[in-house]
């Protein structure tokens, strides 16, 4: 029943997931571009959409048959087309590079090669981190649905922190990489400090919030003793490393805007995979804490050496020198 609802799901969100594609890519464009206000409006309204959508498609309501999992899949792809609309007609406003591109416009192979680049490092760590979060998942089904429940709630409670590092990172990333492309190298360093300034205050409040008040944060979801025992250990766990996952997810966006994205995937995909190995030997010796105790200090040594990697680069000159393209041949109506 569960693999059927899931082979369901899967197959109508994966075989429409070009919306999801779509809305990342005008996402991270006018993020770039300093303009997040559009991206977050017409996220909200995608993300109300599917709460409405979810119950009624999902239980059904008068006239709309119950449809299951099948309904929270049609629900989500709705809101993701909605979304991708409201994302075209926003853009048509856009006087900066939309109401200038052109589709059809035949782009140089150095181009794709370079976006390619770019862009395969962040794909690779993407999907590796997902893998293993998913196989960590299993390790932890060991130990009974509350492991399970545990795991998703919890780690839905910790994104109070990863989710406003991305956001503080996104905007990094898009300040560093105008300020590099002007040569404005002093405020790239200024941008990084107030950046980590800032994050680090954030991280610690988090890392205090998880530790100290875990059991009124966890009984919020879920007030059943058992569960409730292990998703204590679950925050106060995890709450040790969450100024360093702050820190991390900060500097990559730095390294991401400078073009630099091989530092932060190295050190992510090689740490990130230690999880595996580390959560096997830390359960055998102390159970489900094990795991938790494994992606901590994954975490710690992943925003230690980044931010580490990133200091010691940004010494040096050639680190934030910008690579020069070679002019492009000019069309005859640029040279008229």
């Amino acid at each position: 029943m569960v693999v059927r609802d899931a082979y369901v799901y899967l197959l109508i969100t994966c075989g429409l997931v070009i919306f999801s594609f779509l809305n990342q890519l005008f996402t991270g464009t006018l993020t770039a571009m300093g303009n997040s206000r559009i991206s977050f409006q017409v996220t909200t309204i995608g993300l109300l959409v599917n709460i409405v959508l979810d119950p009624v498609l999902i239980f059904g309501w008068g006239i709309i048959p119950a449809l299951g999992v099948m309904g929270a899949a049609i629900a989500t792809i709705s809101a993701q087309a909605l979304v991708s609309v409201l994302f075209f007609f926003a853009v048509r406003s856009e006087e900066v590079i939309f109401s200038h591109m052109d589709l059809f416009h035949h782009m140089p192979w150095d181009d794709y090669k370079e976006i390619f680049l770019i862009g395969l490092p962040t794909a690779l760590q993407s999907m590796l981190f997902s893998s293993i979060s998913m196989v960590l998942a299993r390790q932890a089904a060991q130990w009974g649905d509350g492991a399970v429940a545990v795991q998703k709630v919890g780690s839905q409670i910790e994104s109070i922190s990863w989710m406003s590092a991305e956001g503080y990172a996104a905007a990094l990333n898009s300040f560093v990489a105008q300020n590099c492309g002007a040569g404005h190298i002093d405020r790239i360093k200024q941008g990084y400090r107030l950046s980590m300034t800032i994050i680090v205050v954030w991280g610690l409040f988090c890392s205090i919030l998880l530790i100290v008040w875990p059991d009124v944060i966890f009984r919020i979801f879920i007030d059943e003793n058992n569960v409730l025992a292990l998703g204590i250990d679950y925050l106060r766990i995890l709450g040790v490393s969450q100024l360093f996952m702050c820190v991390e997810i900060t500097t990559a966006g730095a390294f991401d805007g400078l073009g630099r994205t091989v530092p932060p995937s190295i050190v992510s995909i090689i740490l990130t995979s230690a999880r595996i190995p580390l959560a096997i030997l830390l359960s055998e010796a102390i159970g489900l804490n094990g795991i938790w105790w494994a992606i901590t200090m994954s975490s710690i040594c992943k925003g230690t050496l980044l931010f580490a990697w990133f200091i010691f680069d940004a010494r040096k000159v050639s680190f934030f020198t910008v690579r020069k393209r070679p002019p492009q041949e000019k069309t005859q109506g640029e040279a008229a």
